[in-house]
């Protein structure tokens, strides 16, 4: 069994190459055009969702099929065609050049695969059968789904500015992480859930910071 790393990446400017132009396609496309990435698309023909993002500017489509030196200088590849054996060629010449692969046709032939999301502002809650079935792996965040409501989104934009805040205040690492700690530990989300929280202007916080850092 291979057991993956999980992690979150800033695509903002990164090259990026997806082959194929279908549905398939055209979901991974507008993720990564969501996440900042510079997307080439190599296809024949695409579909219409990766035809809209074309006919924003957002992407540049070359319309042929992919060849093996496509990959060069890009440092992550999705192999996405509707041609099995093409995404293999892609996906085995992208890994001989050191780039991060996804294979949708069969995902143990790239080096990473995607997790089921689930999105509240900041906060990003992934799950993962380590594609053993990425369906129940999407039935699992349809419950988290009802789990978490938009009360984390008000929360984790709370936890950042709060963070931020105190980055800017504090030199000493040890007290930021203590501080943290404690703003975990407060009735913040409560009080979000039972619509009841007022958002904290600069002086609170500052109040607040100097009030805990001291015990």
């Amino acid at each position: 069994m291979t057991e993956y790393m999980p992690i979150m990446m800033d695509l903002s400017g990164m090259r990026v190459l997806l082959v194929g132009g279908g549905k398939i396609a055209g979901r991974k496309a507008s993720q990564l055009l969501a996440a900042g990435a510079e997307l080439t698309v190599i296809s024949p023909e695409i579909g219409e969702e990766v035809r809209a993002l074309k006919q924003d500017a957002a992407l540049n489509w070359i319309a042929r099929e992919a060849q093996t030196d496509d990959v060069e200088n890009y440092r992550i590849v999705y192999a996405a065609s509707g041609d099995e054996q093409l995404n293999e060629r892609i996906a085995e010449a992208a890994r001989r050049g050191g780039a991060l692969v996804n294979v949708s046709s069969r995902a143990r032939s790239g080096n990473f695969i995607h997790p089921a999301v689930l999105r509240r502002g900041r906060l990003i809650v992934a799950a993962s059968t380590s594609g053993a079935g990425p369906s129940a792996a999407s039935a699992l965040i349809r419950e988290l789904d009802e789990r978490f409501g938009n009360e984390y989104e008000t929360y984790a934009e709370f936890l950042y500015m709060m963070r931020q805040t105190i980055r800017a205040s504090v030199s000493e690492p040890e007290v930021r992480h203590r501080l943290m700690r404690k703003l975990a530990e407060t009735d913040i989300l409560d009080h979000i859930r039972q619509d009841t929280f007022v958002p904290w202007s600069e002086s609170q916080m500052a109040e607040w910071i100097e009030t805990e850092r001291e015990e």
